[in-house]
């Protein structure tokens, strides 16, 4: 793995026989992350990284502000779920996880590290998730788009300017387009078609 930008060779807070080439692999500061296990999958947002291992465990590392104003990285935090973990996505304050069997579940890095699953989101298989700034976007198995969280610029695409949806919304609008993508960031959603 590699790492650059904000602390970047202390990302992982390592141990286990872990190490982090102290010296930059490259003239722009990319290191090296030799890490002693796999990593399936990671997500950077504003204030949290989360990674999932290849056992299916998930981790979060939350950045905070210093006193003196400089940003710091915390602990490391075992996400506990009882189905392992497939994908994060991390937006400034929030991770969003997809479990094995499509199960979508939300961690809020401000209060807790304890996984809430997604009510409104039970009873669909979900094969994707991604985090903008403050809203989550889910794609389900069969091309459907779910969206939640603020909609300061239109980024839940409901059409209605309001302060969000705090339960996953449908967005009807695409829902004869069957999507295979999504992405988010900021405050923009992205979907993909086959078309």
């Amino acid at each position: 793995m590699f790492s650059w930008g904000e602390d970047s060779q202390r990302g992982f807070r390592l141990k286990d026989g872990s190490h982090i080439d102290s010296r930059p692999t490259t003239d722009d500061g990319v290191r090296h992350v030799n890490l002693s296990y796999h990593i399936t999958d990671l997500s950077a947002g504003h204030n949290v990284l989360a990674f999932v291992k290849s056992n299916g465990n998930s981790f979060i590392i939350r950045t905070n502000d210093s006193k003196d104003g400089r940003r710091v990285r915390g602990k490391q935090k075992f996400v506990k779920f009882k189905e392992k973990i497939e994908a994060v996505s991390c937006g400034d304050d929030l991770v969003t996880l997809l479990s094995e069997t499509g199960k979508v579940l939300c961690v809020d890095t401000t209060r807790t590290y304890i996984p809430r699953p997604v009510e409104a989101l039970c009873n669909i298989v979900v094969s994707q998730v991604a985090c903008g700034s403050q809203h989550s976007v889910a794609l389900t198995k069969d091309g459907q788009v779910y969206t939640w969280g603020q909609d300061s610029r239109g980024q839940l695409g409901l059409g209605r300017r309001k302060l969000g949806a705090s339960s996953p919304q449908h967005l009807r609008s695409l829902s004869a387009i069957p999507l295979v993508q999504i992405a988010a960031g900021g405050e923009q959603s992205l979907g993909r078609s086959t078309e």
